[in-house]
């Protein structure tokens, strides 16, 4: 059996799974029940198992037809990846893609990246949506979502983790001026404290010295869910705060706010992108998907 043939018995096979029926495949791949039937035999015949179990009512899958059933899914994605990739370089890709992410994202790595991204995409739009609130991946409102957290819960969705999102602890040379040094893990319970409050974070700074770990209960002064306001706050002198290190890089290296390195974050935030499972992903979000997730614009 030639490998085209293969798939295409599988294409076949997938299609009568998901419409629970020979009859139901047919009219989908307008083709005739007999032929549908036929396929899926010579697909049993080359795996050398029964795949389907059938009745008067209802088609069911054996065990072995479970796994080649996921293993049909798997075939046809791979395949479809390959179509858009060769039609990325056979036809010009337009429309507009749709992304909700946390402004730390948006303001940070993002968008110092969207210039190289539309030099290979003049006519692709990306819509971004800026926001630090929980959003549902399946509501419809965006393609793709970007979301940092500790962990994931939507196990439906498809996931791919992008990196890590760093913290470190600093405050404004006037705060530590006035509020003394921190030489424990103790010594920050005392101070004021600028809590971020979004992405489900927990109020808590897990923390280590270098000898021991800590989960710290910091006095809170100002809760928040966006980092930036809470790092303005810090250069105003209000307080410790906890922040991603890509937001205060510039404002560490000009002595504007303070890193203080005795302590390290136990818990950084993991970075993930996510989608709704779709039969044919666009080739035009799968660019976006692969550009977000490092594999996509290079020369």
């Amino acid at each position: 059996m030639s490998a085209e043939n293969l798939t295409e018995y599988l294409r076949v096979f997938r299609t009568v799974v998901e419409h629970e029926s020979f009859s139901g495949a047919a009219r989908a791949l307008n083709m005739t029940p007999a032929w549908v039937a036929r396929q899926v035999t010579r697909l049993e015949e080359h795996m050398n198992a029964s795949l389907l179990i059938r009745s008067t009512r209802q088609l069911r899958l054996t065990d072995a037809g479970d796994e080649t059933y996921r293993v049909a899914g798997r075939v046809a994605d791979e395949l479809q990846s390959l179509r858009d990739s060769l039609q990325r370089n056979a036809a010009e890709i337009t429309g507009t893609v749709r992304l909700n992410v946390p402004t730390v994202y948006a303001l940070g790595q993002l968008g110092s990246r969207l210039a190289d991204f539309q030099k290979r995409y003049p006519n692709l739009t990306m819509e971004v949506t800026a926001t630090d609130s929980f959003v549902d991946v399946f509501n419809d409102e965006a393609d793709i979502v970007v979301r940092i957290a500790h962990t994931l819960h939507d196990s439906s969705a498809v996931v791919r983790k992008i990196g890590e999102v760093p913290r470190v602890l600093c405050a404004s040379p006037d705060y530590l001026a006035a509020q003394g040094a921190l030489s424990s893990l103790d010594d920050i319970r005392r101070h004021r404290a600028l809590v971020f409050s979004g992405l489900q974070a927990s109020p808590q700074w897990h923390l280590s010295d270098g000898k021991t770990e800590a989960w710290i209960d910091p006095v809170a002064v100002v809760r928040a869910n966006n980092s930036f306001l809470l790092k303005t706050a810090a250069l105003a002198g209000t307080g410790l705060a906890f922040l991603p290190k890509v937001i205060v890089e510039e404002e560490l290296r000009t002595g504007d706010l303070v890193h203080i390195p005795a302590f390290v974050d136990c818990s950084p935030f993991q970075m993930y992108l996510l989608r709704a499972p779709v039969k044919h992903l666009p080739a035009r979000t799968r660019i976006v998907w692969d550009f977000l997730s490092g594999e996509g614009v290079s020369d």
